[in-house]
This record gives structure tokens, sequence and C-alpha cells, in this order.
């Protein structure tokens, strides 16, 4: 967390922009085989990055404890398709470091004012918590070809080749790679956002996530 507060601490601007640094709690932020991303958080919370590091220390999961859409604790559609995929691939959902790409928030990937600005800013903070977690594997949903969370992870990582396959519905796919990341490799893999799609009723989309993740 220091290490986190020291990088803030040196872009005011970014640290003062709502949106989160972490999903999961700072308890997360040990050793463990995935660190999971989305893209951005979504909503009009004022909340601030600085902030968010304050808050990540009361234990909570922003996908089990808060309350998202006026619906009950961990009851929104995006939260309960989170939960169910990380389970379904044998994880206990709460030990999970989370966090998203893009750490500043919007209502929409179209209504930010600059995500492209912000990925790059946000990343020294990701590589922080990956020196922490040392994951075999990065586990991501969004998949597009543009702003997303893979589009944002092969810009940094530049893998020398991408394993793409069709995601077992119309219009979406899965990518795989594998890169360095300072003197270790690391693997990504990404699925399609998990608003639009629910990767834990196709049997052959878990199998091949898993596999990779090994």
């Amino acid at each position: 967390m220091a290490a986190l507060r020291e990088r803030l601490s040196a872009d005011a601007a970014l640290a003062d922009m709502p949106g989160k640094v972490l999903y999961s709690s700072a308890s997360t932020l040990g050793p463990f085989p995935i660190y999971f991303l989305g893209t951005n958080p979504g909503g009009a919370l004022p909340s601030t990055l600085r902030e968010s590091l304050d808050d990540s220390t009361n234990g909570f999961n922003e996908y089990l404890d808060v309350s998202w859409e006026g619906r009950p604790p961990g009851q929104a559609k995006l939260q309960k398709q989170v939960t169910r995929f990380l389970a379904g691939l044998g994880f206990e959902p709460r030990d999970v470091p989370a966090s998203n790409i893009v750490m500043t928030r919007s209502t929409g990937i179209t209504t930010h004012q600059d995500m492209d600005g912000d990925a790059r800013r946000c990343w020294p903070l990701h590589q922080i918590i990956l020196e922490s977690v040392q994951p075999r594997a990065i586990l991501a949903f969004g998949s597009g070809l543009e702003k997303s969370a893979f589009a944002y992870l092969r810009a940094f990582l530049e893998p020398s080749e991408v394993e793409s396959i069709p995601a077992e519905q119309p219009g979406f796919t899965c990518h795989a790679f594998k890169a360095s990341l300072g003197t270790n490799s690391i693997t990504v893999v990404v699925v399609p956002h998990l608003t639009r799609y629910s990767p834990y009723k196709k049997s052959t989309i878990m199998e091949w996530v898993k596999a990779r993740l090994a």
C-alpha cells in the first residue's frame, strides 16, 4: 500500500480524480495465482483514487460487499457475473486481487474523457500491484480491439503473438498471450465483457481459460 500511495502522490491530478485503485481489499496484495482486471469503474461516485486506497483497508470487496444500482450488496448483474466466473474457475472471489486497467471512473467508455491517457498513467500502479502479487496470469474481461482491458494489456506488454478464439457467442472473441514482465513471464487471458457474456455457462470456454491459467 505504501508504494501505491507514493506513486499516487507523484501524480496528484490522477490521485484526485474519481475512481478506484482496488476492487478487492488491501489484504489481497500478496502472492496469488492471478490478477483480475476489468476495463474501468462505472457509475458516478465522486470518491477519488487517493481516497479509495483508504477505503480498501476496510476489508470490503467491490464485487461482494458494495451496493450497485440500488441492489443489495453483490447482487447487481456484473457483480454476480464476476463472482460466478471466478468461482467457476476454482477461486474464492474474495481472495482474488482485482482492479481495472483504467482506474478512473466514467458512466461508460464513450463518456470517459481520456481512456488512453489514463490507461498509461495507471499502468505504473498495476506494475506495483503485480510486483506484490507475483501472479502466474492476468485474467481480464473486455476483449474488444480498442479501449478495452485486452487492448491496453496488449499495448503495454507487447506480446509477439496472440491466440484468439471465437467466444461461442456471435461477435465476441477470447484472447490469450504470453509476455515478459520484468524478468518474469506472465500469461494474459481475456474474455468478453461480463455485462454481455457469461463464460461460466460455456464449458468449452471455461476449460480453455483454465488451461491457460494453469
